[in-house]
């Protein structure tokens, strides 16, 4: 059952990723939402117990610390770029990129990836919240329905929190995943 969650998530990040790389939107925060959306996928499916003997339990932990470091920061930097309407080019993703996979080695040499974990959600969670008040400020005044975006972003906002009580539980992935489609669904409707 489990194996058969995982491989289903994956389809439905993979999909909407590629839909998300195809918009024709001319700020590069869609491909980067695209990216973290892959990221999640690559997760799921390395860790779908279906393909434990034919993957490496290190390729497995790849995909979670990607997953957890990268693609949850990164996903919470795009909403906050399409937000406030900064529109990051591509460089400057990939510097953030690297920025935070270099935190991560940093922090896992130094025996504190827990606690950085733990620290990286909350900053997430809080640029989230500074995200989704310009996105329903931003609503109000334009008139448009104010339920439709508090309803989305209150669900993506709840799996953001349950992932990070479940940082070091198995459910983790899952919350991951899906806190990622919900993503995706709410950038692919509201482009």
């Amino acid at each position: 059952m489990l194996s058969f969650t995982f491989l289903l998530l994956s389809a439905g990040l993979i999909a909407l990723g590629a839909v998300l790389w195809r918009l024709s939107s001319s700020q590069d925060a869609y491909k980067v939402a695209s990216f973290c959306l892959w990221i999640g996928a690559y997760a799921c499916i390395a860790n779908a117990p279906v393909f434990n003997l034919s993957i490496e339990p290190e390729m497995a932990t790849l995909g979670n610390n990607l997953g957890l470091y990268v693609g949850f920061p990164m996903m919470a930097l795009v909403l906050l770029d399409l937000a406030l309407g900064w529109e990051w080019q591509k460089a400057t993703w990939g510097r953030i990129f690297l920025g935070l996979a270099a935190m991560f080695e940093l922090m896992r040499r130094a025996e504190s990836g827990n606690s950085y974990g733990e620290f990286l959600l909350m900053a997430c969670i809080l640029a989230l919240l500074i995200a989704f008040f310009k996105i329903i400020k931003n609503a109000i005044a334009s008139g448009q329905a104010f339920k439709k975006h508090s309803i989305v972003l209150g669900f993506y906002f709840g799996l953001m929190v349950a992932s990070l009580w479940s940082i070091n539980t198995t459910f983790a992935l899952l919350w991951n995943s899906l806190t990622l489609l919900t993503f995706g669904g709410y950038l692919y409707f509201a482009a």
